[in-house]
């Protein structure tokens, strides 16, 4: 039995801390994952990159630490979040070098994916290059693509409405700062988070175009007077052609039960233009309803298909596998694409060939009770069903039930939403959030709620009507007993049909 709480299939750091995905890439017949990564501790520090690369999106091979903060220009917080982009053959990096009152964008270079080396002119953005509006403690996170034979880069910013620049006051013990791009307590900070456009005929060369988020009188105001950054944006086209942008950004507010967390992950359709920088919004949706997802970044593969992957953290909670010297997990890869105003995610395909162990049953009535099904349980497996609530209340799953322990995921029959409760999951939480243990998703009321779940020792990712909604999240329990799996109903009865269990073994 497994006696760490280290996931089988998913990424994750393999010692000190980890968090962004950065620079997701198809190069040389491989994906390429790099991360936020301070070796030292199982906390954040000044960050370096860290590598990873796969052929199927399950097993990781580590490779060489892409990036580490020697330089003058990345003294404080290091090697922090950016992209990646193929050119001649070869692979570049562009990274944001954070320092508390500034932060730039720099580049490095490899010609086998293993091995960088940075550019002599870094740093080959700062915002006093670009524009008066961007104000230059928050400008990071590029997110490069290639458009019609020109580059476009977007980036996180505060963006400063009068274009004027103050004397920022010093920030003092720097090197003794623990958190990212936190500078001295009672220091504030100007402008509204935002997302800025820039093009260049080559990555070294860059012109401003604009911001890109303007106010819209259908959407509400929190969205364009942000108190944080918009940050780790991304931007593909999906195959019917929907022009997306996805982002985290910080501190949104809640908004009944949308945006519960700290920190928010978001999708945008709309449309971009790229002559004025604007990004015309059609659609704002939330990218998961769960607990534990941040920063996602895409890939597109040789077959089309855009990826995304995802820190699979929170900040501002606890991390209980710091007992362990590590922290720093990271999603399922998910295939995107769009349907309506749903950005749809699936689990990546290639998932299905480590499958086994089939256990099946046509259909289970539970009425008012709790019911197991033989063959039913573990803790790295996949579980999907049909439900039908029925004349119940509530209906769903208990997993990873120990005796003592259980985690929730059910229907709320009235109310048309799935909750996703940790409340008695095992190791306690803590958080800024004033719940750091209930997530609600809103769907749309139906007879039947399908749902996919991926259990992997210490979390559970939950795909709903076909991944139109998803809720991600980390568990503790007892790591001895973790692999009970109940179906339960009160008020009522309800029938839970085409229920499968796969082992998943890797």
């Amino acid at each position: 039995m497994n006696k760490s709480y280290r996931p089988l299939y998913h990424v994750s750091v393999p010692f000190g801390w980890g968090n962004d995905p950065n620079g997701l890439i198809y190069f040389q017949n491989k994906a390429h994952l790099f991360f936020q990564h301070y070796p030292h501790k199982p906390q954040w520090g000044p960050m370096h990159w860290l590598h990873v690369a796969t052929e199927d999106f399950i097993h990781w091979d580590l490779r060489p630490v892409a990036l580490y903060p020697d330089q003058p220009y990345e003294i404080n917080n290091g090697c922090c979040s950016g992209s990646s982009v193929e050119e001649n053959g070869k692979l570049w990096l562009m990274y944001t070098s954070a320092q508390h009152i500034m932060q730039r964008q720099c580049l490095a270079v490899s010609d086998d994916g293993d091995h960088f080396t940075k550019f002599e002119g870094n740093p080959v953005l700062t915002a006093d290059m670009l524009s008066p509006e961007i104000y230059e403690e928050d400008f990071r996170d590029p997110k490069i693509f290639k458009k019609d034979g020109t580059y476009y880069l977007i980036a996180g910013i505060r963006y400063l409405e009068n274009g004027e620049r103050k004397e920022l006051p010093p920030v003092e013990n720097q090197r003794e700062q623990t958190y990212p791009y936190r500078a001295k307590p009672g220091h504030k900070k100007e402008g509204w988070g935002n997302l800025c456009l820039l093009k260049g005929t080559d990555l070294f060369h860059w012109e401003y175009v604009g911001h890109l988020l303007y106010p819209q009188p259908e959407f509400s105001e929190d969205f364009y007077h942000l108190n944080g950054v918009y940050e780790c944006p991304d931007y593909f086209v999906t195959d019917t052609g929907e022009e997306v942008l996805i982002s985290s950004p910080q501190k949104l507010p809640q908004d009944g039960d949308h945006y519960q967390n700290v920190h928010s992950t978001l999708y945008m359709f709309g449309n971009l233009n790229f002559e004025t920088g604007q990004f015309n919004v059609r659609v704002i949706g939330e990218i998961d309803s769960g607990f534990d997802i941040y920063a996602p970044q895409t890939l597109r593969m040789p077959d089309g298909r855009i990826i995304m992957i995802a820190w699979k953290e929170m900040w501002g909670r606890n991390f209980p596998t710091v007992e362990e010297e590590w922290a720093g997990t990271y999603t399922l890869p998910r295939e995107l694409s769009s349907d309506g105003d749903y950005l749809i995610q699936r689990p990546v395909r290639e998932i299905e060939q480590f499958l086994t162990a089939p256990i099946r049953q046509d259909q289970l009535e539970v009425n008012d009770s709790e019911e197991t099904v033989e063959g039913i349980s573990g803790n790295v497996i996949k579980l999907s069903f049909e439900m039908d609530p029925g004349t119940s209340s509530k209906a769903g799953v208990k997993l990873f039930c120990d005796g003592t322990h259980e985690t929730l995921i059910w229907y709320d029959s009235k109310a048309g939403k799935i909750i996703f409760d940790r409340s008695n999951s095992g190791i306690e939480f803590s958080g800024e959030e004033e719940n750091v243990n209930v997530r609600i998703c809103p769907v749309i009321q139906c007879d039947t709620v399908k749902m996919e779940i991926f259990l992997d020792v210490n979390s559970a990712e939950v795909f709903i009507n076909g991944g139109r909604h998803t809720m991600t999240g980390n568990v503790y329990p007892d790591l001895d007993q973790t692999q009970g799996i109940r179906f339960f109903a009160e008020g009522g009865k309800a029938v839970f049909r085409n229920i499968e269990k796969y082992d998943i073994a890797v």
